[in-house]
């Protein structure tokens, strides 16, 4: 069987690691894309400023499903980094990680082939294989020149789509579209140049980290509609669900007729809450408007904002069948009403990150605008409009930290890749974001084809049907599913290819 993996950060990664510790694994051979630069690390754990943490304890961040301390091990036995015991470890440590797994399956394995080039285009052909499955060609250019191979199965794992252009500023001199490389992000600002981020999310915290280390002119101007910070990250509680879990979920699934009603789905949490000694209410509304309030909040209650930190991040490796369950109507009044607590509270900042940001703020370095309406560029400068503010700021540059588009319809022309999958009818825009494919397994529905069990997709391309998946230990347990279904797959077609001999 000839594999290909397009795309080599975490999920690809992962997916290649996975593969290789099947007893089975000589009888495939995998070819894998990615361009040189992100090839194994990915765009956000790629060689970037060491001021750029992870927002997890490195203890807790691995890509071996069995062991969650894996990567904290390869750090301590690793001489080219050296940050003593730090809780947090810096994103591009991570990144050297992942390359060192991928570089060990490369000198170990003589059937895996590395491609450093990125896929321009993938086609389906329309005759089908003994399997009932249609081949896929993967192409890219290699020397000016096209080039396309077939294969038997084809993971995508290309990550994160490019960064949102929420007023449609790319092109534009002193907009800085993407935040990553931070080291690039300044190259061309002048000291005395006055910067702007829009965007109060994980990557804005990464980005204010950096400007106020390498750029003189102060204060820096941070702003977003609502201008909120994500929490800040408590104490880990191992978490045991009791009735939020996949036997249990599937059990209410039954007695509900597989459609689940909001109310129900509510009902069940604050059961488990309950179960939990979680106080729902009151971690889902102690935010106030005021920043340096919340981030106080949180690093004076650690223990019990870290106990609702870990339910939710556990409730998100149960959460697929849940999803899936409720009408489009719910989905959509889930999110209005829960979707900014999951994501505000699955994703925090690290302490030291949350102490950095209150000292600035305090002491007037940073200041936190909310009520963005409008950017543009008007003779030379950006100009910033508020809602019921009649003047607008000035500012020589803008970067943009809003985060990665999610809706295909977000995606422009020079973003073919995508574009062209969805123009061939190969992949279909979700309506909650990504693409569509089978809950848990994750096989591409298309809308010419049907269900395509040979072609897979991990990572956040399933957001709309997976929930929310982001986070390294999201993306092994796609990877273990995935990989699991090969296998099966490629039983399969020994078996068929024994049947066809019989007959011969």
């Amino acid at each position: 069987m000839k594999v290909a993996i397009i795309g080599m950060g975490t999920a690809g990664v992962s997916t290649l690691n996975q593969l290789s510790k099947h007893k089975k694994f000589k009888n495939i051979t995998v070819d894998i894309f990615d361009n040189a630069e992100d090839m194994g690390m990915g765009k956000p754990f790629q060689n970037d400023s060491d001021r750029l943490l992870i927002n997890l304890p490195a203890n807790q961040m691995s890509l071996d499903p069995q062991n969650e301390k894996d990567f904290k091990k390869w750090y301590k036995k690793n001489d080219e980094f050296d940050y003593g015991k730090a809780k947090y470890l810096p994103r591009l440590v991570f990144g050297h990680y992942m390359k060192s797994i991928l570089n060990k399956l490369l000198q170990k394995h003589d059937n895996i082939f590395v491609h450093k080039h990125k896929v321009d285009s993938c086609y389906v052909e329309e005759i089908k294989d003994e399997r009932g499955q249609y081949k896929i060609d993967v192409c890219y250019i290699e020397d000016d020149e096209a080039v396309c191979q077939k294969y038997d199965y084809v993971f995508l794992t290309i990550g994160m789509l490019p960064y949102k252009d929420p007023y449609q500023l790319s092109g534009l001199s002193g907009y800085i579209e993407s935040p990553y490389p931070t080291t690039r992000a300044l190259r061309n600002v002048k000291q005395n140049d006055d910067i702007a981020i829009i965007g109060t999310g994980l990557s804005s915290v990464d980005v204010i980290r950096y400007v106020m280390e390498n750029h003189e002119r102060l204060p820096l101007v941070v702003t977003s509609r609502n201008a909120q910070f994500p929490s800040v990250r408590g104490i880990r509680h191992e978490i045991d669900l009791k009735y939020i879990n996949d036997k249990a979920i599937e059990k209410f699934k039954k007695s509900h007729k597989g459609v689940v009603p909001l109310k129900d789905v509510e009902k069940l949490f604050k059961k488990e809450c309950e179960y939990q000694n979680i106080n729902l209410q009151k971690m889902l509304y102690r935010f106030k408007k005021d920043n340096v309030y919340n981030m106080k909040y949180d690093l004076r209650h650690e223990d019990e904002v870290g106990h609702f930190q870990s339910f939710i991040e556990e409730v998100k490796h149960h959460m697929i069948p849940l999803w899936n369950a409720m009408t489009i109507d719910d989905k959509k009044a889930f999110l209005d009403k829960y979707g900014h607590h999951f994501k505000r509270n699955a994703n925090p900042m690290p302490q030291s990150s949350a102490k950095q940001l209150i000292d600035w703020i305090e002491n007037g370095d940073i200041i936190v605008k909310e009520g963005l309406e409008n950017v543009r560029k008007y003779y030379g400068k950006f100009r910033i409009k508020y809602k019921n503010v009649e003047n607008e700021d000035s500012y020589h540059y803008v970067i943009n930290a809003t985060g990665p588009k999610k809706h295909l319809s977000e995606l422009t022309e020079d973003e073919h890749f995508i574009k062209g999958l969805e123009n061939k009818q190969i992949i279909a825009a979700h309506p909650f974001g990504g693409i569509l494919v089978l809950p848990y397994i994750n096989e591409v529905i298309s809308p010419k084809f049907g269900t395509m069990p040979n072609l897979k997709v991990i990572g956040q391309l399933t957001t709309g049907v997976n929930f929310d998946v982001n986070g390294v230990s999201l993306l092994v347990d796609q990877s273990v599913r995935a990989v699991k279904d090969l296998y099966i797959e490629l039983e399969e077609r020994k078996k068929a290819k024994k049947v066809q001999s019989k007959k011969k």
